[in-house]
């Protein structure tokens, strides 16, 4: 059974706007939040499509029983092939919802938290090659430097990729404990920081085995060319370097004679304090949503 708690539902739902007989994609479908809400309001003739890399989204969408409703186990990467497959309709919205999902966060056991002792894996499609202990076993210093500077931000990136590199020649990264346990070794955690050193760690890792930037950047640009006049695109960031490429890529279309976008938040909507309250992953996140001219 699904965890998951979809962040700022009723903020999707009410830029997205779906409506009777009107066509979706759900990039991101993870727990499934955002597309069965979105599927009550478009039936009974709209359809829905939606994309998942994680092997969990193929169960959850398992549970969905409806006949307009179309799951796909693939990257959003492929966008505009996928869509001329399998959704041969016009479209009038699609969402992205970056964050990862509980789901796969509490029992992928693909060593997305700090806090178990998982395979350093970090893959959403476990059919690709490279894994977190691959990058952390054989990246170079600038490599890993670059990772852990660029994607988590983190201050001490250089002495990490350092301390990394004089590590492995001993003893290979294999778990998440053994990354954890050298990260610790070169910050460890003072009483007034609120998140853990890890915590950014393993957000860059993760960023870096599965390409998000890139992919999700390549996948914004495949909107504007399959999305019908009218339709919306409403992206939910978690991460400062997702938000400015959903940002850098909404403003810069909706400027000059050929402007592609009508902004719908100028500044990025960010959750109620009660919905952080009783979802705390959920404060991070940034929505962001534009209508195609």
């Amino acid at each position: 059974m699904s965890i998951h708690q979809s962040v700022m539902l009723k903020e999707m739902l009410e830029f997205l706007a779906p409506k009777p007989g009107q066509n979706f994609v759900d990039c991101t479908f993870g727990g499934g939040g955002y597309a069965k809400e979105i599927l009550k309001r478009i039936g009974p003739s709209g359809k829905l499509l939606a994309l998942d890399l994680s092997p969990e989204a193929v169960k959850v969408a398992r549970e969905i029983k409806d006949k307009n409703f179309i799951f796909i186990n693939d990257n959003f990467l492929y966008l505009s092939a996928i869509i001329r497959q399998y959704f041969p309709y016009p479209l009038h919205g699609f969402v992205f919802d970056l964050g990862l999902s509980s789901d796969e966060l509490e029992m992928s056991g693909r060593g997305f938290s700090f806090q178990k002792n998982e395979p350093l894996d970090m893959r959403f499609d476990p059919k690709t090659e490279l894994t977190a202990a691959d990058i952390l076993n054989h990246g170079s210093l600038a490599e890993l430097n670059n990772i852990f500077k660029n994607y988590g931000e983190c201050q001490f990136a250089r002495r990490l990729a350092e301390e990394i590199l004089i590590n492995r020649k001993h003893s290979k990264f294999n778990t998440t404990t053994d990354l954890v346990a050298v990260v610790n070794k070169i910050h460890p955690r003072r009483y007034f920081e609120r998140l853990h050193p890890a915590t950014k760690v393993f957000q860059a890792l993760r960023i870096a085995v599965n390409h998000e930037l890139e992919n999700f950047s390549e996948a914004l640009k495949q909107t504007e060319n399959i999305l019908a006049p009218g339709g919306r695109v409403v992206t939910v960031c978690f991460h400062a370097l997702e938000d400015r490429i959903a940002k850098n890529y909404f403003r810069s279309g909706s400027r000059g004679a050929d402007k592609k976008w009508l902004l719908l938040t100028k500044k990025p909507l960010t959750p109620e304090l009660s919905e952080v309250a009783l979802n705390p992953r959920s404060r991070s996140a940034k929505l962001r949503a534009v209508e195609k001219i």
